[in-house]
């Protein structure tokens, strides 16, 4: 009799994605196989039992260094809330990632954390344990060279064939834990990201008829009105951008236009009403929100909806056509978005990379 007709199976499963994993054991379930343990975080064991709509949600109990008393109490509070909501522990990991489970109700409350705020306590739970791994694997890379750098000087043996095979396990060693460092913390990322979200958001997030995402160099203001416009006539809706990405939800409004407005442009809008521009010489690193306040203020006021800010470089705002006013002179529509693209001190390096360049080619004529 083998294990499967015991009622016992073993499966050897990887995942990157929480909510990936979730809808395998709810699939599992589906048929009939029931999470019961969970080593090393990829071996799973099911015992057998009536097919049935089994839900899992999990969190984190993993407890910092120094933990206060909320800290070290928040496990027994949660366990106690999952438990009258009909959420029954099921196993944990050797992470401290604890699984739960419960039967689908039909109108009922069938997520472990139902409202926005749990889900991002826990979602930041999740990134803060891989951001941690990653900064334990760039401690360890500094070790490593610090060691061999010591070695080396301390005795005098540089170059010393004796030492090559160090030389050679300190780079392998530091590029690995550098890609592994890396991964952690774009990971870390990501989860918070899809722990902040719902079952059914998640899954509307991976349907191409819901979202979708496009690469496109947009270097103009009216170029970024023109793309955005033609999204919109699709009934697609943009929530969200990088520098080269954008990305999409799918609507009915078909009528929407979009403005871009950026710090120098509300600079110049108070210049014109003899306003006192904005700016702060102690904002080193562009962190300061005053001109995004006063743009969100200024946008308002003509029939303009946020949708998305740049970071610190640009914020671009969403309405109703023939009911928005213009946010900024249309004579700007085709103004360059090299600093909303890389940003103020990106540009001034920019800047400085040209000017540098030019400076060397002319030392380097009249050395000639």
């Amino acid at each position: 009799m083998n294990k499967e007709e015991r009622g016992r199976i073993k499966r050897c499963k990887a995942f990157l994605s929480f909510q990936k994993e979730r809808k395998w054991l709810e699939e599992m379930a589906l048929q009939g196989w029931f999470l019961e343990n969970i080593s090393m975080g990829m071996i799973y064991t099911f015992r057998r039992g009536e097919p049935k709509h089994l839900l899992y949600g999990i969190d984190r109990f993993c407890l910092p260094k120094k933990p206060d008393l909320e800290e070290i109490r928040h496990k027994e509070i949660f366990m106690e809330m999952a438990r009258e909501l009909g959420w029954q522990e099921v196993t944990h990991d050797e992470d401290m990632t604890y699984y739960f489970s419960k039967e689908y109700e039909e109108g009922g409350i069938n997520e472990l954390h139902n409202d926005r705020e749990s889900r991002g306590y826990r979602a930041a739970k999740f990134r803060r344990y891989a951001h941690n791994h990653a900064k334990k694997l760039v401690v360890q890379i500094f070790v490593v060279l610090l060691v061999d750098l010591a070695i080396k000087s301390l005795l005098g043996l540089w170059g010393k064939p004796s030492l090559i095979w160090y030389e050679w396990f300190a780079l392998i060693y530091a590029v690995v834990c550098s890609a592994a460092a890396l991964g952690y913390w774009k990971l870390g990322f990501r989860t918070e990201k899809e722990l902040s979200m719902t079952g059914q958001e998640w899954e509307e997030s991976r349907d191409p008829a819901f979202h979708k995402t496009m690469w496109k160099l947009i270097l103009t203001n009216r170029g970024l009105n023109r793309f955005l416009g033609k999204q919109a006539g699709q009934g697609w809706v943009l929530t969200a951008v990088t520098p080269l990405r954008y990305f999409f939800v799918k609507d009915q409004s078909k009528n929407q236009i979009y403005t871009m407005d950026s710090k120098s442009l509300v600079n110049k809008r108070l210049k014109a009403q003899s306003r006192k521009q904005i700016g702060d010489g102690k904002d080193w690193s562009g962190i300061n929100s005053d001109w995004e306040l006063q743009s969100v203020r200024d946008a308002q006021e003509k029939g303009w909806i946020f949708v998305c800010a740049l970071e610190n470089r640009a914020v671009i705002y969403r309405g109703e056509a023939g009911q928005a006013e213009p946010l900024n002179d249309p004579r700007y529509d085709n103004s360059l978005r090299w600093v909303s693209l890389i940003g103020e001190y990106g540009f001034y390096m920019l800047l400085s990379a040209i000017a540098g360049g030019i400076v060397g080619f002319i030392i380097g004529y009249l050395e000639k």
